[in-house]
């Protein structure tokens, strides 16, 4: 069986820096990733489990509303 990790000498320098990445980390606010990782599993999966919710109660009320036409 392969190894699941790559080995230290196969890893790129820690000072590398990916062009595609760095082009992508402009766009995303890691304010918000360094928050979430801020919580315990648990309240991360309370919040995950809001959302859901949320969105649940919103598609159905699009439902209803689509429905009444």
């Amino acid at each position: 069986m392969a190894d699941r990790f790559p080995k230290p000498e196969d890893l790129p320098p820690a000072d590398y820096s990916d062009p595609v990445i760095e082009a992508y980390k402009k766009d995303v606010d890691r304010t918000l990733l360094r928050e979430n990782l801020k919580l315990t599993v648990d309240q991360r999966f309370r919040k995950f489990e809001k959302a859901l919710r949320l969105a649940r109660e919103l598609r159905e009320a699009g439902e209803r509303l689509r429905s009444k036409r």
